[in-house]
C-alpha cells in the first residue's frame, strides 16, 4: 500500500467515546494481541472511558494518540497508540493498533513518531514495547523503526509472562528516516 497522508493528534478529554470505539475495533480485529478481552472492554462503563481520555489528554504521565486519514474524511480514525511514562526516563508503548485496511501505509510509523516525540518532550531516552511472540509482521515493522529484541532483564521477563517479546530503542530521529 502506498504511504497515506496521516494526521495524528493527542486524545482530548471529550474523546472517551472515540477511545472506546477504537479499543473495541482493535480487540475485535486482533483479540490475541492485547492484554484485555473484547467482553471486558465492552463492559466498561462510559464514565471509565471518559476518565481514561481525560487522564491521557494532558500532562506527562500517559497519552493516547489517534491517527486519521488526512486525505479523506478526518473523522475516520485509522489507528491508536497508548504511551505511558515509567520514571525516570522510559516510555512504554501499549495497545498499538492500525486498521487492517490501511496497514503498510505509514500509519504505524506516524503513531510511533508521535509517541516518541511526546516521550522526548519530558526527557525519555528510550521506548519499550511488547509484541506477541508469533506476530512476525509486527516484529519486522518495529525492527524497521530501530527497535531491537530484549532477551533478558525485567522487560523481557514481563513480556514472557504474557507470551510477548520485549523490544527497545533509543529516542532518535534516525529510525524514522528508513523506508
Amino acid at each position: 500500500m502506498p504511504a497515506m497522508d496521516v494526521c495524528v493528534r493527542r486524545i482530548t478529554a471529550a474523546d472517551g467515546p472515540l477511545l472506546r470505539e477504537l479499543r473495541l475495533r482493535s480487540l475485535s480485529e486482533a483479540p490475541e494481541a492485547f492484554g484485555q478481552s473484547l467482553a471486558d472492554a465492552a463492559a466498561r462503563p462510559d464514565a471509565e472511558w471518559r476518565a481514561e481520555a481525560k487522564a491521557a489528554s494532558q500532562g506527562d504521565r500517559r497519552a493516547w494518540f489517534i491517527a486519521h486519514d488526512a486525505g479523506a474524511d478526518r473523522t475516520t480514525s485509522v489507528g491508536v497508540v497508548l504511551v505511558r511514562r515509567r520514571p525516570p526516563d522510559v516510555a512504554l508503548v501499549f495497545s498499538m493498533w492500525v486498521d487492517p485496511q490501511v496497514r503498510r501505509g505509514g500509519v504505524g510509523r506516524v503513531l510511533i513518531r508521535a509517541a516518541t516525540d511526546w516521550a522526548a518532550s519530558w526527557g525519555a531516552d528510550r521506548v519499550v514495547l511488547w509484541v506477541v511472540a508469533g506476530n512476525e509482521p509486527a516484529i519486522r515493522f518495529y525492527q524497521r523503526l530501530g527497535f531491537t529484541l530484549v532477551d533478558s532483564g525485567p522487560d523481557a521477563e514481563s513480556g514472557r509472562a504474557y507470551g510477548a517479546l520485549a523490544m527497545v530503542r533509543g529516542i532518535t530521529a534516525e529510525a524514522f528516516r528508513a523506508p
